[in-house]
């Protein structure tokens, strides 16, 4: 149960604002996202890392711009439909939403080396090449909702147990917290008979509990890139990504049931019928800098391999969170009070990422491609910026990382088909759980793929579909000497996304 209750810790986000799990869910959030691509490789389970000659290369290996042989311009947009499933106290429910986006837009100018009259053409450094492209490498679009009869215990234990954590000598709460406001709507007591100076409950008659949560943003990439084209065998590249990343998350938790107010002076003589909404909203942004090397080697000519080397994102994170109770007893609704917000800046470091990559060409006809990537989240550092998170609170996001994350691999495989000047695609990947106890990977992520594109003088277009699946298990609120209810979620994103390109 240790094991289990420290995978919900990473998978909650803004659980509760009182606690600094959200924060090392942003750590995993702004660290965990795939090379941009375009619909080309989309298609092919972006396994691109040993293939160029796309405008992937751009926000991947920044060697493939060496395979270029003319400069191109490419716009991608993307539909994006969520999707999760949720098991929570025997009652399913589903949820779904939809966006739409710019993936990916991209230009690349090709420069050939200038050679005197008689020189060899096939040696040396044959041509330059540079890029510029915007890149969504993450998107965080989800829509979930469950809900069902709990008989076992209530989120005012929790906000009993806050409320005993943070009281002073003489029992007394700071007004303006959370614990404070479910004190001032008896949601909780204080000092009934048998428990002096303690906050509780009166214990759990039942509740009827719904959880509904709705995020969005993203992370996304401007790179600057440029490559070598040494003898038609080596490509060489780098690229500079300026890094921007958003995510919204608005989230309310509704109980009711019944609660045995201890207040004889307020005429409260049974139990009481109750419901409250818990409301929480945090925005976070995200902006840094991170960069790549990479090449590609041709040892034969139908056969290429390829690394690339991506630095960590050095990361400056602006959080804000909020929260608020709006409860309702006996018919009667408490006024509206003002939210408590929380409001922090800090520094964060993700990962550097490591793949390698190749491919093959089978009759000039069709592509086999293969990638593979490994990632150290323990790696991932918080630190301190001016003014912001406090050192404890720096020290012990720290401590979180290095406790529950681990290194993880990420694998691509895809193919591609030509038939004069349509192309079939077809892709499957996993990206690997970051949790050191996740040993049934629950939370690995898998996608299939498909796609198919036309060429025609100058001008292509490529459509692919991709499907993401994901799992998690997560928690409302949480309690010390209980077990809270778990929700189990299945997470689906069906996305499709058309290329429309030119070279020039």
């Amino acid at each position: 149960m240790k094991k289990f209750t420290q995978m919900l810790m990473v998978a909650i986000v803004a659980t509760t604002g009182t606690t600094y799990a959200q924060y090392a869910g942003d750590a995993i959030r702004f660290s965990n996202g795939n090379y941009g691509s375009s619909a080309r490789f989309k298609g092919m389970g972006n396994a691109q890392i040993g293939v160029g000659g796309d405008m992937s290369s751009l926000g991947g290996n920044p060697a493939g711009l060496g395979l270029f042989t003319r400069s191109e311009f490419s716009f991608t947009p993307e539909f994006n439909s969520a999707s999760s499933k949720s098991d929570f106290l025997g009652t399913r429910t589903n949820d779904s939403g939809n966006k739409l986006n710019v993936n990916q837009a991209g230009v690349v100018w090709y420069n050939p080396t200038y050679r005197a009259q008689g020189a060899d053409t096939k040696k040396g450094v044959l041509s330059t090449v540079f890029g510029i492209g915007f890149n969504r490498n993450a998107d965080f679009t989800q829509h979930t909702s469950y809900g069902g009869d709990n008989t076992a215990n209530s989120m005012r234990t929790y906000f009993a147990e806050l409320a005993n954590g943070s009281k002073n000598a003489q029992g007394d709460l700071a007004a303006n917290s959370l614990e404070n406001y479910a004190f001032e709507d008896y949601l909780i007591n204080y000092g009934t008979p048998g428990n002096a100076n303690t906050y509780t409950t009166n214990g759990v008659v039942g509740a009827n509990q719904l959880k509904s949560q709705i995020t969005s943003g993203g992370t996304s990439e401007l790179n600057f890139s440029g490559a070598l084209n040494i003898s038609n065998q080596l490509y060489i590249g780098a690229s500079i990504g300026m890094v921007n990343g958003r995510y919204t998350s608005d989230s309310e938790f509704t109980e009711k049931g019944t609660v045995n107010p201890y207040d004889p002076t307020d005429g409260f003589t049974g139990n009481e019928n109750y419901s409250y909404v818990y409301a929480q909203n945090q925005e976070t942004k995200a902006s840094g800098v991170n960069g790549r090397l990479g090449v590609i080697f041709r040892p034969a000519g139908n056969f290429r391999i390829g690394a690339t080397f991506q630095t960590p994102t050095w990361l400056y994170v602006e959080d804000m969170y909020s929260e608020n109770l709006y409860t309702t007893l006996s018919g009667d609704r408490f006024p509206n009070r003002n939210s408590l917000n929380y409001n922090y800046t800090y520094r964060l470091k993700t990962p550097l990422k490591g793949s390698l990559g190749a491919s093959y060409v089978i009759g000039g006809q069709a592509i086999i491609s293969a990638d593979v990537d490994f990632i150290d989240y323990a790696s991932t550092r918080f630190s301190q910026e001016g003014g912001g998170m406090a050192d404890q609170t720096i020290i012990d996001n720290n401590a979180d990382i290095k406790r529950l994350y681990t290194s993880a691999v990420n694998y691509r495989v895809g193919a591609e088909y030509k038939i004069e000047n349509l192309s079939l695609r077809a892709g499957y990947g996993l990206n690997g759980s970051p949790l050191k106890d996740d040993s049934q990977n629950i939370f690995d992520t898998r996608y299939y793929s498909a796609g198919l594109g036309y060429r025609v003088n100058e001008y292509y277009i490529d459509l692919a579909y991709q499907r993401m699946e994901s799992q998690d298990r997560l928690s409302p609120y949480t309690l010390n000497n209980s077990t809270a209810p778990v929700a189990s979620l299945k997470n689906a994103n069906n996305n499709v996304f058309l290329t429309f390109g030119i070279r020039f």
